[in-house]
């Protein structure tokens, strides 16, 4: 027998070590002839930095990110680096890796037992949460599995599962929600007792952070209450990883849950993870990598040069089409019927932002995949001709190619589930992260369908969010140059197509369904024409805020507080500055509470949806509009033309819906609706922690007081904490402003019937379902009036639009609301 392993390759240990020539000894499937170009310039610049402690690699959908990471796995191994592991975001892609792995010819194993990987001859593939969990085999705190080299594919959706086991959730129905509130609810009554009440009551739609010093001052009970709960299913993976950062965690609670997690993961508590000589990210190519750095503690200068391939790449052929654009009168019923009757022969995939959304789909869906089921159902799309099926809130980390999704439909913008990262997104609402990330998780979503070069499918994007997303300049600008061609391409279909109903699309999409030979050659033009550009986007601030967290761990607030003071002198948009600086007042409450106060009422100057300070807010009355077609008339200016104006409209409207997860848009909705009419506009509790939701003045010291209860979808009746809530904002404006304005008080709720032990006053007005709607119409009828022709920039025109749309003080109580019930 002759031993083929005493024969030595070119490197001077008898290895091979580039990627490319580790590629061609591999004993592979006939597939894999060699790599693609874009594959071996990754590869080779990879290979040039490969001793470098952080790496990200981004490459578009389907462009072969598992082959990279394998070779660069295998050429560590190879070199000495090891043991090593490809790192997934779930058990199902995991079964993905090792069936490319057995067909490249590339030895790997799913068991961190198994002798091959502790030598380091084997890769081991796993998921994230066998990694990072309270209980990792791999050490919490200690190293019980030594890692050297590390990939981490789809690193973003990887850190939605980390972010998860470094969240402790408490329901409302357990031992721990009720321990923490009988800690927590006297002091947070002796700062707002309007909340406090709101949060007994089991008001749905109330969000609220809970002020930094009541959890800082209270955090060694608060251990004590995580040790005593620590045998809850929620807390036996998780209390290990958080519990010796408790002080430095923010807390959100509703009525129904409490959620408790860090601003930053203190990733170094699996240290086999943190430590690894190499560590490659792999990530979408349109990401926003600052989340690398407060997640992986990853090093923000290796992460700013991230290895891509050159040009833009290529990808599937994407039809893209927004139906309401091209008729503006089509409805969410329309959208259904017609993806119901595709579904008869093809697969279309929905994906929507939340479960509530799911249920509009659910008498016409084939199945409704959550984080339960969804592999199962993946599998059938797979398999062969399964209907329509809806994906909760799954924007990546989900692979459909060829017919396993034919025609794609994002429902909707996507949103956030958990608490935290709702009160987050609040405050930076806006802002360019903001948009980014935004901009991501719908390419993330569209990017589903089409996962080679080979693929193709229908995207039809629903809402006029989405519309607005990429159209307006402030998030279109954000989108991959692949994408923004592509965008540009269905624009030019859009001007060819004549949609008098939703079925008139069929002829257009068979285009694609048929893979048409003029429609592929077109948009595989664009594809190949669309320019190179350098996708990296971290904001300023992230090394800055991960130092300040990382000191204050170790006790050195100092320390903490100029980190944090450099971070906000970095960042040049107020609201990011507001936001910088409240966490700049959480370091300054540890050494100076008076200080910290101060601090915090200069971040609310900036940026009024942080937390108000104990004192309050010094609140500013809201003037009544001296002429409202002047302001009405100068609101507008700011839209470019008509068709900004339409979309910004249709935006609105989508945000003026009945749904509990989006109360707060929904208020915001209502203030911009103010504001485009004309009148003075004001949010009281967002500025200031008291008063009415909605603020207006409508002319002639009158004001409407607005309670918004858009989240009361469940309830057959309005109850009496919710009219409490009205007679308080009306008690609070009579104090806050002279007797000789009035304020009409108005509450928006699904229903307009009291219950039997509520006390209306007698001037109470109420926008119900019936007259929401009557609302929302002659809004849109509106701004098809004014955008049409660019009406918009007379002022005349205004005046006379908003008379006829009844948007007129006066006019609008006697349309637009009702008389209560008993």
């Amino acid at each position: 027998m002759i031993n083929f392993d005493m024969f030595k390759g070119d490197g001077g240990d008898g290895t091979i070590i580039e990627p490319r020539k580790i590629f061609t000894t591999l004993t592979r499937h006939p597939r894999f002839k060699r790599p693609s170009d874009e594959q071996g310039e990754v590869l080779d610049g990879w290979f040039a930095r490969r001793n470098e402690h952080d790496l990200t690699i981004k490459m578009n959908t389907g462009s072969g990110k598992t082959l990279v990471g394998l070779l660069a796995l295998k050429s560590g191994l190879n070199e000495g680096i090891g043991p090593a592991i490809y790192i997934t975001p779930d058990k199902y892609l995991t079964s993905q890796v090792l069936t490319e792995a057995e067909a490249l010819g590339i030895s790997t194993t799913d068991s961190e037992n198994d002798m091959s990987f502790m030598r380091g001859e084997s890769i081991l593939v796993t998921n994230i949460r066998k990694v990072v969990n309270g209980r990792s085999v791999f050490g919490v705190k200690e190293k019980n599995i030594p890692l050297d080299a590390i990939v981490i594919d789809d690193a973003h959706a990887c850190l939605q599962s980390i972010e998860e086991q470094f969240t402790i959730e408490a329901k409302v129905e357990s031992q721990l929600y009720k321990d923490l509130w009988n800690l927590l609810s006297e002091p947070l009554r002796q700062y707002n007792p309007m909340y406090h009440s709101r949060l007994i009551s089991g008001d749905p739609t109330v969000l609220l952070e809970l002020p930094y010093w009541i959890w800082k001052d209270r955090s060694s009970d608060i251990v004590g209450i995580l040790l005593k709960n620590k045998n809850l299913d929620d807390l036996q993976f998780k209390l290990d990883l958080l519990i010796d950062v408790v002080d430095l965690c923010q807390c959100a609670i509703t009525a129904r849950r409490i959620e408790i997690a860090p601003r930053c993961i203190p990733i170094d508590v699996i240290p086999s993870l943190s430590a690894a000589r190499r560590k490659i990210f792999m990530t979408a190519t349109l990401a926003n990598d600052g989340i690398l750095v407060t997640h992986f503690r990853a090093d923000p200068k290796a992460i700013s040069k991230p290895i891509k391939p050159k040009g833009a790449g290529d990808m599937g052929v994407r039809m893209i089409i927004t139906p309401q654009e091209l008729n503006r009168d089509l409805k969410f019923d329309d959208l259904k019927a017609f993806c119901s009757d595709v579904a008869k022969n093809r697969n279309v995939v929905v994906i929507v932002p939340s479960t509530f959304q799911a249920n509009q789909w659910k008498n016409v869906a084939a199945a409704i995949l959550n984080k339960d089921n969804i592999h199962e159902g993946i599998e059938k799309l797979k398999a062969g001709h399964f209907g329509l099926v809806v994906l909760i809130n799954k924007y990546d980390g989900v692979d459909l190619p060829g017919t396993a999704c034919e025609m794609l439909v994002l429902d909707g913008v996507p949103t956030y589930s958990s608490l935290i990262a709702r009160v987050n997104a609040a405050a930076l609402e806006g802002t360019t992260g903001s948009n980014i990330e935004l901009v991501q998780r719908i390419e993330q979503g569209m990017g589903r369908g089409v996962r080679s070069s080979e693929d193709r499918c229908v995207v039809l994007l629903w809402g006029s969010g989405l519309a607005k997303a990429i159209n307006f300049h402030e998030t279109a600008k954000f989108f991959t140059e692949i994408t923004k061609a592509q965008l540009k391409v269905a624009r030019q279909l859009a001007r060819q197509i004549v949609l008098n109903k939703i079925g008139d699309l069929m002829p257009v999409l068979n285009y694609s369904f048929n893979a048409d030979a003029g429609w592929t050659r077109v948009s595989k033009e664009a594809i190949v024409q669309a320019p190179d550009t350098d996708y990296f986007y971290m904001e300023e601030y992230v090394g800055g805020q991960r130092a300040a967290f990382d000191f204050a761990r170790i006790r050195q607030y100092g320390r903490s507080i100029e980190a944090m003071q450099a971070a906000i002198n970095a960042t040049p948009e107020d609201s990011v500055k507001g936001y910088l600086k409240q966490q700049l007042a959480e370091y300054y409450h540890y050494v100076d509470r008076v200080e910290s106060q101060k601090i915090l009422l200069s971040a609310v100057s900036l940026n009024n949806r942080v937390i108000k300070p104990i004192e309050g807010i010094e609140y500013k009355r809201l003037g009544t509009p001296e002429n409202q077609f002047i302001d009405a008339h100068r609101f507008m200016s700011r839209f470019p033309d008509g068709n900004d104006l339409v979309l910004w409209i249709n935006a609105l409207l989508d945000d003026l819906e009945w749904d509990p997860l989006a109360t707060k848009r929904f208020e915001a909705a209502v203030h911009s609706v103010g504001q485009f009419a004309g009148f003075a506009a004001q949010r009281p509790e967002v500025e200031t922690g008291k008063g009415p939701d909605n603020l207006w003045g409508v002319g002639a010291h009158r004001y409407f007081v607005i309670e918004c209860k858009s989240g009361a979808t469940v309830s057959e009746l309005i109850s009496k904490s919710d009219c409490n809530q009205l007679l308080g904002s009306v008690s609070w404006f009579n104090q806050n402003y002279p007797p000789a304005n009035s304020a009409l008080p108005i509450m928006i709720h699904p229903k307009f019937r009291f219950g039997p032990d509520a006390a209306p006053a007698n001037d109470f007005r109420i926008i119900d379902t019936a007259t929401l709607l009557e609302l929302k119409n002659a809004l849109k009828s509106l701004g098809v009036n004014l955008g049409t022709g660019n009406k918009y920039r007379s002022r005349d025109d205004v005046g006379n639009a908003l008379t006829s749309a009844d948007l007129i003080a006066g006019r609008f109580e006697a349309r637009f609301t009702r008389a209560f019930a008993r």
